[in-house]
């Protein structure tokens, strides 16, 4: 048996920052009165505005606790098990001036916010105000507006929270894996499964950083006729100095309180076979289940509403005086199964070689809309429906359908030593033998890709009216057989929901403001990943030499190149419906070495 613990003591620090001008104030202008941002600006009319009041940066601070046991046991020849357990506990961090908040959505219509013991101080008393908070902090007595109590202000003991302020549950997790040689040394089959806890580290804690404490205030400077409310050197909405009006407090962002740390169960199955020569194969199916991922919901969204969100009563948000009350998340769930076949060929003849193809899929529904990048621990983009995360399962972005790899050594037989040449004398060796040429290969599929809007509100929810990327409506294929750098997919087969006459590459007029359509009471019925991007394939290729001075010394000369071949691997296209250039791609790949070609000369000396 073999067992190990691990104890780390982790601190994050960080400047604490949450607009590009923070305690100065942030204004927006995009031409939603003049139809030109500059001229907006010159007239003093932004579309929305923000400040706050940063007064402590950031400075967490946890330990994390780990202990395994496990054990290899060889049944018999043939048969051999690995087996283990493993424990994780990873407490939340705690702030060293108390700096963090969270909200509680348990307390029907009002909520309740949390800060830590001791740290009264640093909230800030006109934030407390614009959400109507209970009079004093900790109680629940005070007037009810809007038709929701007042919201209870707590502090970490009162609300039975450890000062973290949410829970870090306990975990164990099992791994299991046998090698079966039924056949003698050439054939082995081998499986395993485990689960793996992800450990959460900064990003997460950083979420509820300055929540209470910095006084955030954002204005949107737009009625329902879709005209300005306040023009400079006025910067929020009239007579209310630094307490922002009910229904516009902005909570960003908050932990679930039930907090779990995201897991995932991975299981394979695998056949080696040694093929002679020094060459071996190896057929496997991979699977990973991964659940109670982050993501990231708003959860004052408004339900769906043919009425426009800007004159729909408080009383029909979840928490009526609180405006946006975004959160991070547990439970959205990703589901990963391939199929690899790998060949390799150990030195012999002067090759090396591997050489592995994947065929794959990866669904997940915690990307949100405008999927380009790999979710992380505070997932990717916000998610666009609180009430139906089903909608953004799809396709993870990045991973391809069809991957193929090659990577290989060959030593030129022409030197000392070698096929070719094996007499020739030190000088003509030094020239033309022992050389070594090393190559990369790489083809590989798209990407999926979510083609997304900005700016309506189809759904009546809000989601659009606080910057929420949107879904159109798929009507048609949206692959075309033959794209092209100008024209990668179909723009036809998305349009701005229930919109007739809508024409692709124009703003989706929905929800308030001259010439916007009502809102459909829906959002959009394109789901994720419905596009795939242009693939890779590429060539990457070095050659190397050494030259020995003493038996001791020696020194190696290499070239290399990326994209040898200089093929070129088209980007993402512009999948913006409402952009102009929707649907072109105006730039190369940079990932995979799948750029432009590259060349580097080295040398060095070994001794």
């Amino acid at each position: 048996m073999k067992f190990g613990v691990d104890y780390r003591k982790i601190r994050a620090v960080s400047a604490l920052g949450f607009l590009s001008g923070d305690n100065y104030g942030y204004y927006n202008f995009d031409g939603s009165f003049t139809g030109v941002p500059f001229a907006d600006f010159l007239l003093g009319l932004p579309i929305n505005t923000s400040v706050d009041g940063v007064k402590n940066d950031n400075d967490g601070r946890s330990n994390h606790y780990n202990a395994y046991a496990q054990d290899s046991f060889r049944v018999s020849d043939k048969l051999t098990l690995e087996y283990g357990l493993r424990f994780e506990f990873h407490p939340g961090y705690i702030d060293a001036n108390g700096n963090i908040g969270n909200f509680d959505p348990t307390r029907p219509k009002s909520g309740a916010v949390l800060y830590p013991d001791g740290a009264q101080s640093t909230l800030a008393p006109e934030f407390l105000q614009s959400f109507n908070a209970c009079p004093q902090l900790g109680s629940t007595d005070g007037p009810t507006i809007n038709g929701a109590p007042c919201t209870p202000v707590l502090s970490a003991s009162q609300a039975h929270f450890p000062n973290y302020l949410r829970d870090a549950p306990k975990r164990f997790v099992p791994r299991f894996g046998f090698a079966y040689r039924p056949f003698g040394e050439k054939t082995v089959f081998r499986g395993g499964f485990g689960v793996f806890n992800t450990e959460v580290l900064g990003s997460i804690y950083y979420a509820l950083t300055g929540t209470l404490q910095s006084n955030t205030r954002t204005y949107n400077n737009i009625n329902s006729q879709g005209q300005p409310i306040f023009q400079w050197p006025e910067t929020q909405l009239p007579g209310l100095g630094a307490i922002s009006p009910l229904g516009t407090a902005y909570f960003g962002t908050a932990n679930q309180l039930n907090w779990k740390d995201p897991y995932a169960m991975q299981w394979d199955f695998s056949i080696d076979r040694d093929l002679g020569n020094q060459t071996g194969m190896r057929i496997s199916y991979i699977g990973m289940r991964t659940r109670d991922l982050v993501w990231s919901p708003n959860l004052d969204q408004s339900y769906y509403s043919t009425t426009y969100y800007v004159d729909q009563p408080l009383s029909s948000r979840p928490f009526p005086n609180w405006g946006v009350v975004n959160t991070r998340a547990n439970g959205a769930n990703a589901d990963y199964n391939s199929l690899q076949v790998e060949v390799n060929h150990r030195l012999r003849g002067g090759v090396t070689f591997d050489s592995t193809y994947t065929l794959a899929k990866n669904l997940a529904d915690n990307q949100g809309y405008a999927a380009d990048h790999f979710a992380d621990e505070n997932s990717g983009h916000r998610t666009m429906d609180l009430y139906n995360l089903k909608h953004e399962y799809g396709d993870v972005y990045g991973t391809r359908r069809h991957r193929w790899i090659t990577t290989a050594i060959y030593d030129l037989p022409i030197g000392r030593g070698r096929k070719f040449g094996s007499n020739m004398n030190r000088f003509a060796d030094a020239a033309v033998g022992g050389w070594q040429l090393s190559s990369i290969f790489l083809w590989q599929s798209g990407p999926y890709e979510t083609p997304y809007f900005t700016g309506g509100d189809p759904s009546g929810t809000g989601s659009g009216v606080i910057g929420r990327d949107q879904a159109p409506d798929l009507i048609g294929n949206p692959n075309l057989s033959n794209p092209n750098r100008n024209d990668w997919f179909n723009l036809n087969s998305f349009m701005c929901p229930a919109t007739p006459g809508w024409q692709p590459g124009t703003a989706c007029l929905i929800g308030s403001g001259p010439g916007y359509a009502p809102p459909i009471g829906r959002f959009g019925t394109a789901g994720i990943s419905s596009v795939l991007g242009p693939g890779t394939v590429n060539v990457n290729a070095g050659l190397a030499k050494y030259f020995s001075i003493t038996e001791r010394v020696r020194i190696k000369i290499e070239g290399s190149f990326t994209n040898i071949l200089n093929h070129t691997n088209l980007a993402d296209p512009v999948l913006a419906i409402d952009s102009s250039s929707v649907g072109q791609i105006t730039a190369a790949q940079g990932a995979d070495f799948g750029g432009y070609r590259t060349g580097q000369l080295g040398a060095r000396i070994e001794f």
